[in-house]
């Protein structure tokens, strides 16, 4: 074979060796390859188990700091604790007040550690001390006219408590107004603070306050006497807040103030069986009550001077002022003069007692739009007096005096007032005798304006007027 045939040969030959060899290669190369890739998947995800191992060691290390770190501050704040309700019993003044505003700063920190139920704890010491009974060295001495006080708990009730301890009860009062002011962070908005039977002949500064969601300030039983105050003005009492009076005792120029408050959303001011005696106040001038909103006096006795004050206060909404069963004499007072009572609004003096120169004035009150006074049943007599003077009753507004006794010089005044478009006056089966008097004199009767009278009895020197112009 010659050259030539032999080239021609072996080309294809060559051609088929180096192709296999090409792909022979490849592959190895292929292979080399993979095997280096997979070699290095194998490194990445040791790295990342060995950073998933080194993240969880440090989350093990933060997690252990941090319990330990909460150990200690628990344990820093039980110490403070400790050491502030010492403080308490200390017999210097300063250090007593210094303990209550400690204790709303721990309370405070309790509430930034998450524990809410120590928050409370806080607040039933600092309540504790300021409703505990009142030491001989908290009290300044007895005149001797004092000291002849015909009982010990007379004796005790004169007694004024003393400058310091004023201060140092101030200073609690300071905490809880700081706690319960419109947009205080942390809030006790919705928490108890049980004041009940607290003695009060100083000035407790609760202005602007806010009470709300099931929130409640205890005064149950309290006495506020000697020119004390409880001052509420512009408070906020909503979404089932209460301010609890109950069996409360304000004498002697006490006073609990709320002008201008707002009592709404089943929030309530409860003085159910309270006594409101010799000049002492409940001041709810310019107040609205509405929504649901409760004054319940259910059984109060307001006497000998006693006022409750309503001026101008705004009655709507379903809103109730309920004087139920409550007695008003001797030149006590319900004072609704100007107000407003409308869509659905309230006052319920149901079966009430209004003798001995008491007196509900509603002089120039605007009764309206499903308003009503409620007088059912009402006893009125020894120069009592229920004075409607120019109000003005009208769009569904009623006065309703059924079944009510009038008499011995009771008063019921409606000279002037107008009664219309369709407003009432009921007095069904009302009982007008022994000079008691229902006088609608100058009163405006008019565009479907009523007065029932079915079954009213007008005997024994009773006087039903009607000298309308």
């Amino acid at each position: 074979m010659d050259e030539h045939e032999r080239a021609a040969f072996l080309g294809p030959a060559a051609n088929v060796v180096l192709f296999a060899l090409g792909g022979t290669i490849a592959l190895v190369g292929v292979g080399l390859s993979l095997s280096r890739h997979r070699q290095e998947l194998e490194a990445a995800e040791r790295d990342r188990q060995r950073l998933i191992d080194d993240r969880a060691r440090e989350q093990a290390r933060r997690e252990e700091a941090e319990t330990q770190r909460r150990i200690d501050t628990e344990r820093a704040l039980r110490e403070r604790f400790v050491t502030t309700v010492k403080l308490l019993s200390d017999p210097a003044p300063v250090n007593r007040q210094a303990a209550l505003f400690a204790l709303g700063a721990l309370a405070d920190d309790w509430d930034a550690f998450g524990r809410p139920d120590e928050v409370q704890v806080c607040i039933e010491v600092l309540t504790g001390y300021l409703r505990a009974p009142r030491t001989e060295d908290m009290l300044v001495p007895l005149t001797q006219e004092q000291l002849d006080g015909p009982s010990p708990s007379e004796r005790n009730g004169a007694q004024r408590t003393t400058a310091q301890e004023v201060s140092v009860k101030q200073a609690g009062y300071t905490v809880i107004r700081n706690h319960l002011a419109h947009g205080a962070a942390p809030h006790w908005h919705d928490r108890l603070l049980n004041l009940s039977n607290t003695h009060i002949d100083f000035n407790i500064d609760l202005t602007g306050a806010t009470i709300s969601g099931d929130g409640t300030v205890n005064l149950a039983g309290a006495t506020v006497s000697l020119d004390g105050s409880v001052d509420l003005t512009s408070a906020t009492i909503t979404e089932h807040g209460t301010v609890n009076l109950t069996s409360a005792i304000i004498t002697e120029h006490g006073s609990v103030e709320l002008t201008a408050a707002t009592i709404s959303l089943d929030g309530s001011l409860d003085l159910m069986a309270a006594t409101i005696t010799d000049d002492g106040t409940v001041d709810l001038t310019a107040a609205t009550i509405t929504d649901d909103g409760t004054v319940d006096l259910t059984a109060a006795t307001i006497t000998d001077g006693g006022s409750v004050d309503l001026t101008r206060a705004m009655i709507a909404g379903g809103g109730t002022v309920d004087l139920t069963r409550a007695t008003i004499a001797e030149h006590g007072t319900v004072d609704l003069t100007a107000a407003t009572i409308t869509d659905g609004g309230t006052v319920d003096l149901t079966r009430a007692t209004i003798t001995e120169h008491g007196t509900v004035n509603l002089t120039s009150a605007v009764i309206t739009v499903h308003g009503t006074v409620n007088l059912t049943s009402a006893v009125i007599t020894v120069h009592g007096t229920v004075d409607l003077a120019t109000a003005a009753i009208w769009a569904h507004g009623s006065v309703d005096l059924e079944r009510a006794s009038i008499g011995h010089h009771g008063t019921v005044n409606l000279t002037s007032a107008i009664i219309t478009e369709p407003g009432t006056v009921n007095l069904r089966e009302a009982m007008v005798s022994g000079h008691g008097a229902v006088d609608f004199t100058g009163a405006m009767i008019s565009g479907h304006g009523a007065v029932n009278l079915d079954g009213a009895a007008i005997r024994e020197g009773g006087l039903l007027g009607f000298e309308i112009p």
